[in-house]
């Protein structure tokens, strides 16, 4: 993949100064409905921001990626908050420009994807950095064949690890690599179209989903046999995917249509779109209220970004909540109920949303 085609696709560089934030608790009025108690700043290096982030439930704390986003372009940091206080910990040094990152809740461990220089540089990368959730160091770095490894998925029924490689500057992957959770160990490869992007797994049928950048086209993963069972489109290039209480319907970011689209996982088919903010990145169900969180990342410049909160039951937008700018790919901590949204560009920070509706 070029650098200008990774650049259009995947990141937008401000020439704003960067705003050193530090931790804001924020209060809220009595009320059921979603709002942000709280934003956490990740200062004050410059090289620490928000792009993606995972909740280990196993230690409460959460784990921020900066992507592409830092100012310098290039960083090795991964942030780590502690839930329970909303204070950032010491960082964790993993490889160049961590990316996706994703936590195995059976091993404690944190994958994180570093997806090289790509944009700034022609330095490559092709490794995935193992995190022990219980002392936050790196345990383990994985040498993958290829290079731009994106995201990362993990399988709780079969334990397997999924990472997407993307390709480096001058050469587009089309690759998910398979690992073993128990081991570390590669399993092997599977072949997909170009650009593969974010991974998601459906746990309640087995089967892996794999976006890609700069087509439509979502790829299907028969998870015991790590082979390509189908492909499908919804009419725009997808980025995050998420899945219902029953596994039954997927709910897709569209990004360039500004919609969520819901597809029945059944036949692969889309059978609404529901219209939310301006380019919508990441989508999280809330399996306790049954509503979607869609975070709209806007233009990626001064003008905050927005969650649309989705009521999964009627499918129609309850509400939209106003985060930092750039929100890109959230998570939720289960024991708490708390979504975790990263805000990249100048805010450098996490929002913490609470929904009681």
């Amino acid at each position: 993949m070029s650098k200008r085609k990774f650049a259009r696709a995947f990141i937008a560089v401000g020439a704003s100064l960067l705003l050193f934030s530090a931790f804001l608790p924020g209060t809220i009025r009595a009320s059921s409905g979603p709002a942000v108690i709280a934003t956490i700043g990740l200062g004050p290096s410059q090289d620490a921001t928000a792009f993606a982030l995972a909740v280990n439930p196993r230690t409460n704390k959460t784990y921020v990626t900066p992507g592409l986003e830092p100012l310098g372009c290039e960083s090795h940091i991964v942030s780590v908050i502690d839930n329970t206080t909303n204070t950032v910990l010491a960082p964790i040094t993993t490889g160049l420009s961590p990316f996706g990152v994703a936590v195995n809740t059976k091993t404690n461990k944190i994958y994180v994807a570093n997806v090289g220089g790509f944009f700034c540089t022609n330095t490559p990368s092709n490794t995935v950095s193992v995190i022990d959730g219980s002392t936050d160091a790196v345990v383990n770095t994985i040498t993958l064949n290829g290079f731009g490894p994106t995201f990362v998925a993990v399988n709780p029924k079969t334990n397997k690890i999924y990472v997407t490689i993307s390709g480096d500057c001058c050469t587009e992957g089309h690759t998910v690599a398979v690992i073993d959770g128990s081991t570390d160990a590669v399993l092997g490869y599977i072949d997909v179209d170009l650009s593969p992007f974010l991974v998601a797994v459906n746990p309640h049928t087995n089967l892996v989903y794999v976006t890609h950048g700069g087509l439509d086209k979502i790829t299907v993963i028969d998870g015991s046999t790590d082979t390509v069972k189908a492909t499908f489109s919804i009419g725009t290039e997808a980025r995050e995917i998420a899945f219902d209480a029953n596994g039954k319907f997927l709910y897709v970011a569209a990004r360039s249509t500004n919609q969520l689209a819901v597809v029945d996982a059944r036949t692969n088919t889309v059978v609404q779109t529901i219209p939310v903010g301006r380019r919508p990145h990441g989508v999280l169900f809330n399996p306790d209220n049954g509503r979607i969180y869609v975070t709209n990342r806007g233009r990626c410049d001064s003008t905050p970004g927005t969650v649309s909160v989705i009521d999964s039951g009627t499918r129609t937008v309850v509400a939209t909540v106003q985060v930092g700018t750039c929100p890109r790919f959230l998570d939720r901590d289960p024991n708490t109920g708390l979504i975790y949204v990263p805000n990249a560009f100048t805010d450098r920070s996490v929002s913490v949303i609470r929904d009681e509706g």
